[in-house]
């Protein structure tokens, strides 16, 4: 018998050590629950957790982003159906005006509702505002120097927690110069009839030189018949010199190339005299000018306006031989062009208004399978912690007896010194 070193008490304080410490670890993780609260106890499986929870938090933030979306596109959407509506009674104004019952001093009083409706128009776009964004206003596509830089205004969503995962959503001018402007690609502007004996070509210059290049994507996205188009220039000509007693010569001809260029052969004297040549050359500027189906009003203030309200003048010029029918039925063929660019930016906010349902859609099942899977990885599995706790506590409690017994074995040497 010894009693420098009690080897059973030291083996009985070994496990109690053991056993309060798997407690305690039982404790923390039924008290926390969770499975994983240090590196220690699963390095690997923190890694992974961590990754997880960052992408469980980028996941429920980009569904928060793709809500924030679909709310702006209302607003956009909601917008544009009143600029609907308003557009559908300018078309019963003009399409009224049109009729041969009204004087001018009725088409006048028409022609104030239709300035009206213009107007709120306006008001409309550039006052639809979503925290500050104003994707439908006049400036829609400025610059921070306030200059047009060509594109509108992209507003990226990011609907997905990594750098690719973006939705890009342009603005777009809905003003009424903005919804005629973007439609009024091809302008009289842009073509210059030479008035001499046979001209060959309209002139060079900047303004041509861009309505050549939109009537190139008018035929290349095949809403421009290039030979359509240039009969249809032949026989505006022919029409005006019939109406101005000037004979056309079998050989005049107006064609258009795939690139967007007009010209002119066997042309003649037909533009030279300083009155019918005019005529005929307006005629000319007009058919030009309709190619790609929206063309500006001649009414009696149309030439005085740059606010889109030139397309919608119903009025009389008081040009000889101006028709008033002509020019409502033409304000018509106008606001119809316009009523489809705005139908089609609705169309395109409808498709991204349920592309991001369905984005949402996913972002949730996916957060949700992650966040199951990062559960499995972190959280405690409570039953089983249950049964571990029960056998390290009653563990405990047994090597706290026995390291009680072991102690008291030493007491035998007692007797022997008796």
């Amino acid at each position: 018998m010894v009693i420098q070193h009690n080897i059973p008490a030291t083996n009985a304080y070994r496990n109690l050590t053991s056993n309060r410490s798997g407690l305690s670890k039982n404790l923390e993780k039924l008290s926390s629950g969770f499975r994983i609260n240090r590196a220690a106890d699963d390095a690997a499986g923190l890694a992974i957790s961590e990754a997880m929870r960052s992408k469980i938090n980028g996941l429920d933030q980009a569904t928060a982003n793709a809500n924030d979306a679909i709310g702006l596109i209302q607003t956009e959407e909601g917008a544009l159906t009143e600029t609907h509506s308003m557009l559908q009674r300018m078309t019963t104004l003009a399409t009224q005006a049109a009729n041969g019952t009204y004087n001018s001093t009725s088409r006048a009083s028409i022609q104030k509702e239709m300035d009206e409706l213009g107007n709120e128009i306006d008001r409309i776009a550039n006052n639809t505002d979503y925290n500050g964004i104003k994707p439908l206003a006049a400036d829609s596509n400025a610059n921070s120097t306030g200059l047009t830089n060509g594109d509108k205004l992209n507003m990226t969503m990011q609907i997905g927690p990594t750098k690719g995962e973006v939705l890009d959503l342009k603005g777009q001018d809905m003003t009424l110069k903005g919804i005629f402007k973007d439609l009024d690609t091809v302008s009289a502007k842009g073509v210059s009839v030479a008035t001499g004996d046979n001209p060959t070509a309209f002139t060079t210059g900047d303004e041509l030189t861009k309505a050549e290049t939109a009537l190139k994507k008018l035929i290349d996205d095949k809403k421009l018949d290039k030979d359509q188009a240039g009969k249809d220039l032949t026989n505006a000509v022919k029409d005006a010199a019939t109406r101005a007693n000037v004979s056309v010569g079998s050989t005049f001809k107006i064609t258009m190339s795939s690139a967007g260029v007009v010209s002119i052969q066997g042309a003649g004297s037909l533009f030279s005299n300083a009155t019918t040549g005019a005529t005929i050359k307006n005629a000319l500027m007009d058919a030009y000018d309709s190619l790609d189906g929206v063309q500006k009003s001649k009414g009696s203030t149309a030439e005085g306006l740059t606010d889109g309200k030139e397309y919608i003048q119903i009025t009389s010029s008081g040009v000889q031989g101006d028709d008033v029918t002509a020019n409502a039925n033409r304000v018509v063929k106008n606001i119809q062009s316009a009523i489809d660019h705005v139908s089609s930016y609705r169309a395109e906010l409808g498709a991204k208004q349920n592309r991001l349902e369905h984005t949402i859609n996913n972002l949730q099942v996916t957060s949700e399978n992650t966040t199951a899977a990062e559960s499995r990885i972190r959280d405690t599995d409570m039953a089983k912690e249950m049964a571990a706790y029960t056998k390290n506590n009653i563990l405990s409690q047994a090597a706290q007896s026995m390291l009680a017994q072991a102690n008291q074995s030493g007491q035998g040497v007692l007797s022997l010194l008796q």
